[in-house]
């Protein structure tokens, strides 16, 4: 063989060397790899994946044994060269194909139903949104009051409120005291209970203003039509426990004697008083009928 067909051989030979490497080195369907022949072997090329050279998956150019299983690709450790998954990954029994893609990693399809801890390990306002500041105070887990499908509408449950009705019922964060409501400095808490605002044991202890704020015949009931014309405050005649059985005082009454002691609201004259047009209060006093002028 002459020098020159030597040389000739030598150049086609290192020629076919370069024309290897640059095959390994080049995407799948680049290398001129039929997709539909991989296929047939299970694992179809797509995404990503057709952009992986061959002897990333086919290790020292063996095909049979090639993992088909996302996650012993994409292993810590591994001898693939597929990313891994994160250490700040949410605890999953998920597989990858459960969420992510073959085109990227992101965004991805999140189910709630393989996690395998508890909310707040991801909803921690870092890896995920977490507890608002104005969120009711409270040692509830997540779970014992909002779904996975939304943080809203949520289940309410006080059980695990930590602190004072007022806390989060202040009118803002929560239904407040109407503009309507007595004015008192009781905590909600001594007249409602956490099932409803309604039916609320009252307690007057806490009132801080007269009687007659609530007892106007509107927030509560107040003096009747036939109540003694009087410029009387409730409290000096009556008490918090009941109306009845008031105490009287004649001091503050406005109109004449008669128009209470008329025989229907209060004893009148009786049949064998002195024929006379004089008012009571001509000849009696305030202390007793017995004791007139």
């Amino acid at each position: 063989m002459s020098a020159r067909s030597a040389a000739c051989i030598r150049s086609l030979f290192l020629a076919a060397l370069a024309l290897a490497a640059f095959a390994l080195a080049e995407p799948a369907h680049a290398q001129g790899i039929d997709p539909l022949d991989h296929l047939r072997t299970g694992f179809p090329l797509t995404g990503a994946h057709e952009r992986v050279p061959c002897e990333g998956c086919h290790l020292g150019g063996r095909f049979e044994g090639t993992p088909m299983e996302c996650g012993l690709c994409h292993t810590h450790g591994g001898p693939w060269s597929g990313d891994a998954k994160p250490l700040q990954h949410v605890r999953s029994s998920d597989r990858c194909g459960d969420c992510h893609i073959t085109s990227s990693w992101s965004p991805a399809h999140f189910d709630h139903l393989g996690v395998s801890d508890r909310c707040i390990t991801c909803h921690n306002g870092s890896s995920a949104t977490g507890k608002p500041p104005n969120h009711v105070p409270s040692t509830d887990e997540c779970g014992d009051c909002h779904s996975t499908f939304a943080w809203s509408p949520a289940h309410f449950d006080h059980a695990g409120v930590t602190g004072g009705c007022f806390s989060c019922h202040n009118g803002s964060t929560a239904t407040g005291k109407p503009h309507d409501h007595p004015p008192s400095s009781n905590d909600c808490e001594t007249c409602h209970n956490t099932h409803s605002w309604e039916g609320a044991g009252f307690d007057h202890t806490g009132i801080t203003s007269g009687c007659g704020s609530c007892h106007n015949g509107s927030t509560a009931t107040g003096k009747p039509a036939r109540h003694i014309p009087s410029s009387n405050d409730c409290e000096m005649c009556h008490t918090t426990r009941t109306w009845s059985g008031a105490t009287f005082d004649h001091s503050m009454v406005t109109t004449g004697c008669v128009t209470c002691h008329n025989g229907s609201i209060s004893r009148g004259k009786p049949n064998d008083h002195p024929p006379s047009s004089n008012n009571c209060e001509e000849c009696h006093s305030t202390r007793s009928w017995d004791t007139g002028n």
